[in-house]
């Protein structure tokens, strides 16, 4: 089992987020949400961080995490692609705000033990870096917690390696 940072990340932002961050990378959990550094050195991607409405599942003898177990609930991974895998394609410029098409998901192929259930797979290039977020809803996933999906993944920060 892989050792992960405590649930409750450093620093805050005010009452109602946390900053969760790893390698130059961070996101503002919304309050009540899990977050952890969760890396997974060898991987690629690797995932840098995992957030989730509900509370996270380690497998007990991998590094991955499993689905939250409540209706409606979302996991969400930050990624980085390393230089030897392949880089990702299309429009990675940052958006001013991002989008998650909630009716358009797909099942990624399994790969360092993320789930393989219905997801949205969005990736950036900046600082030289390809950063990601995957984002894994549970079931019919409410308007509350889409909105608070979405200020997550506009709180994504990319610093330089």
């Amino acid at each position: 089992m892989c050792a992960l940072a405590a649930a409750v990340p450093a620093g805050s932002t005010g009452p109602h987020e946390r900053i969760v961050s790893f390698a130059g990378v961070s996101v503002q959990a919304p309050t009540g949400w899990y977050a952890v550094a969760a890396p997974t050195p060898g991987c690629d991607p690797e995932r840098l961080i995992a957030v989730s409405s509900a509370p996270l599942r380690p497998y007990e003898q991998h590094r991955g995490f499993a689905l939250p177990r409540r209706r409606g609930s979302v996991l969400v991974f930050v990624l980085e692609v390393q230089v030897r895998g392949d880089r990702p394609v299309g429009d990675l410029r940052r958006p001013r705000h991002f989008a998650v098409d909630w009716t358009h998901l797909r099942r990624l192929e399994p790969c360092c033990e993320a789930p393989t259930a219905p997801s949205y797979l969005r990736y950036v290039r900046q600082h030289g870096r390809y950063i990601g977020f995957v984002v894994y809803p549970v079931g019919r996933v409410g308007a509350a917690t889409r909105a608070a999906t979405g200020r997550l993944v506009d709180s994504l920060t990319i610093g330089p390696r």
